[in-house]
């Protein structure tokens, strides 16, 4: 049987891991061109165009390899093109939709006034269609005029069983792939063992975003709480 899309992505994202001497954050290169002038340069979303171009080609579609080439000035850019064109979907994150761990407002208004309103994320409006909220609340009201928030782990539960996804934050200014459960980063300012990391979903930094994922696994995100907007 023939690989899938989200296997072909693993594949890769295991060899950046794994085989990485030669590469260097894009900041840390910009920084001192000199001595890094033979290392391949990376950062967030350079990894994930990488990563997605091998497993387009992986499945004999080299024409949408080379556009989503073109596609790496803007993360959200990216994520309309997939859900648009290839049909992947729109999940929205969130550990605590009424009181961020960070404190940050961002995340309760991105909830509220993006996803619950529109079934879009950022001002990009990237379609949104499933979401894994609530799964690691804050202890500390944050936001006084809402209720301390009830902690869920089932849809969380479920996701960690979707292979592969990109995901994003802060509106797209932050690119990351995922996999059952992890996040894996580029970190440009970095080389060697820092310049990729890997992360649990539930301890991730970055509180609130978007992941999208392929349609490979589409039965799974149906066990998933659909947004309803409106």
């Amino acid at each position: 049987m023939s690989k899938t899309f989200s296997l072909h992505a693993i594949d890769k994202i295991n060899d950046i891991f794994e085989n990485h001497d030669n590469h260097v954050g894009s900041e840390l290169k910009r920084q001192h061109p000199d001595k890094y002038k033979d290392y391949m340069s990376s950062d967030c979303i350079t990894m994930a165009i990488w990563v997605l171009k091998y497993a387009f080609e992986k499945i004999g579609k080299p024409d949408v390899a080379s556009k989503v080439g073109t596609l790496g000035e803007k993360g959200t850019s990216l994520a309309k093109y997939l859900i648009s064109h290839h049909n992947w979907n729109g999940v929205y994150y969130n550990p605590d939709v009424n009181h961020p761990l960070d404190g940050d407002g961002e995340h309760t208004f991105s909830y509220y006034n993006q996803v619950k309103k529109r079934c879009q994320y950022s001002v990009a409006r990237v379609p949104v269609n499933r979401k894994v909220i609530n799964y690691s609340p804050n202890t500390k009201k944050v936001n006084q005029y809402l209720n301390l928030t009830e902690k869920t782990m089932v849809n969380y539960n479920l996701f960690k069983k979707v292979p592969f996804g990109l995901g994003m934050s802060r509106g797209g200014s932050h690119v990351w792939l995922y996999s059952k459960g992890e996040v894996m980063e580029s970190h440009w300012s970095s080389i060697g063992a820092d310049l990729y990391t890997q992360t649990a979903l539930s301890k991730f930094q970055w509180h609130s975003g978007i992941i999208v994922t392929p349609p490979d696994y589409r039965h799974l995100l149906s066990q998933i709480s659909e947004v309803k907007c409106g």
